[in-house]
This record gives structure tokens, C-alpha cells and sequence, in this order.
């Protein structure tokens, strides 16, 4: 995966744009949201609840924290 290192604000003219998963389809540990690229603080948005969730850790069922505090740990 690249990674870039800057300084200073992030600005966007078009906003950002989240990967979206339900989170039944977070909770499910097979799911390639959590086996593909699943990085700490990868940042996912729920697409039926408009919640944030922030993933934990690295590993297949690490837990995503949610913007309502919530959270979703895969098994």
C-alpha cells in the first residue's frame, strides 16, 4: 500500500469519500473489508446508519470503533 507523509491541513474542493459496509458486514470476519487492506484508523462509514467507524487494529477481528461509540468486533 502507499503511503504519503506531508505537513499542514488536508483540504479537499470534492470532500472525502469513505469506503461504505454495513455493520453486520463489519461484524463478519471472512468479509474482505476485514482481510484486505484493513489498516489502524482505516475509516469506514455505514451505509444504512450514516455512523463512522474506525478500525482498531490490523487483524481479521480487530474491532471498529463508531462514531456513536459503538462498537463492532468480527467474528
Amino acid at each position: 500500500m502507499a503511503r504519503t507523509t506531508f505537513n499542514g491541513p488536508v483540504a479537499s474542493d470534492n470532500g472525502f469519500v469513505f469506503p461504505t459496509a454495513t455493520a453486520a458486514v463489519l461484524g463478519d470476519a471472512a468479509d474482505a473489508i476485514n482481510t484486505v487492506n484493513k489498516t489502524v484508523g482505516k475509516t469506514v462509514q455505514d451505509i444504512a446508519t450514516g455512523i463512522i467507524y474506525v478500525a482498531t487494529g490490523t487483524s481479521a477481528t480487530s474491532a471498529w470503533k463508531g462514531s456513536n461509540a459503538s462498537t463492532v468486533t468480527p467474528s
